[in-house]
């Protein structure tokens, strides 16, 4: 039973997404339910509420409970109807003749019926997470570095995200080049500061990951002993074993934050970061 409520569930909500994403812009109206408007998030609970709703009326006519299914359809009405309240522009969206029938057909206990209202109803839900779920998760989900300083360890200024990243970018490009130009005492001078820049990147990602695990997988022992071993490879000009060890950084530290923070970052950006 609870088999086939996941997969005819799945169904009615199953989305099928083409090679080509387009971001919609989001009606204005839904940001008075997200941060900085509201910590409520009340329209991220009335999707679990229609969830909630849904399952629960089919469910229910699967096991020929029509108590429990009119309960949870007349909820399923109601929450559905919110939406179009809440956010104006999707009024016009929801499939209100079919809502009102498929409580109808829960009322008349029409199994075929009720399923088939299910269907239509849960397609207007599919149409809307197809044009909006993702520029939702975007604005809405992905935190905002706009505004974010961090004091940079080296110049002792308030630097922007962007600018600290430039930054220490610069400093390990540079340590090559002069390595590679000969110039050893200037790549010695971009070493370090890339390392103390690297080191103050704890500053701003603690202010979010606060948990031992995070700082073990991202500032853990072993991370300390690479910066340790590039401290005296940088000591000694031994390109080689510079490049090995900011091989490992990159690839389990850089990479890993870049993978979750920056490819929706750069999305955000075509919100203006709002």
């Amino acid at each position: 039973m609870r088999i086939f409520v996941l997969f005819f569930l799945l169904a009615v909500f199953s989305v099928s997404y083409g090679k080509n994403i387009k971001l919609k812009d989001l009606p204005e109206e839904l940001s008075n339910y997200y941060p900085p408007k509201s910590d409520k998030m009340e329209f991220v609970e009335l999707m679990h509420l229609l969830s909630t709703s849904m399952t629960g009326v089919v469910a229910n006519v699967r096991e020929g409970d029509w108590q429990n299914a009119e309960k949870w359809a007349k909820r399923l009405q109601e929450n559905y109807l919110k939406i179009g309240k809440m956010v104006k522009k999707w009024d016009k969206l929801l499939k209100k003749d079919d809502m009102e029938k498929l409580v109808k057909s829960v009322e008349s206990k029409n199994k075929m019926q009720t399923m088939g209202f299910v269907q239509k109803v849960g397609k207007s839900c599919v149409q809307c997470h197809k044009s909006y779920r993702l520029s939702a998760k975007i604005k809405f989900h992905s935190p905002d570095f706009e505004g974010m300083n961090i004091e940079d360890p080296v110049s002792g200024l308030d630097y922007s995200l962007k600018d600290y990243m430039k930054a220490m970018t610069n400093d390990m490009k540079m340590m090559r080049i002069y390595l590679i130009d000969g110039k050893k005492s200037k790549a010695r001078k971009s070493g370090f500061d890339f390392i103390k820049r690297f080191d103050g990147m704890t500053q701003m990602c603690g202010d979010c990951h606060t948990d031992k695990l995070s700082e073990k997988v991202y500032f853990g022992i072993e991370a300390e002993k690479r910066i340790t071993t590039l401290r005296e490879a940088v000591v000694n000009g031994e390109l080689t074993k510079i490049n090995k060890q900011l091989k490992w950084l990159s690839q389990n530290n850089c990479s890993k934050c870049h993978n979750v923070h920056q490819t929706p970052y750069l999305l955000k950006e075509k919100f203006g970061g709002k």
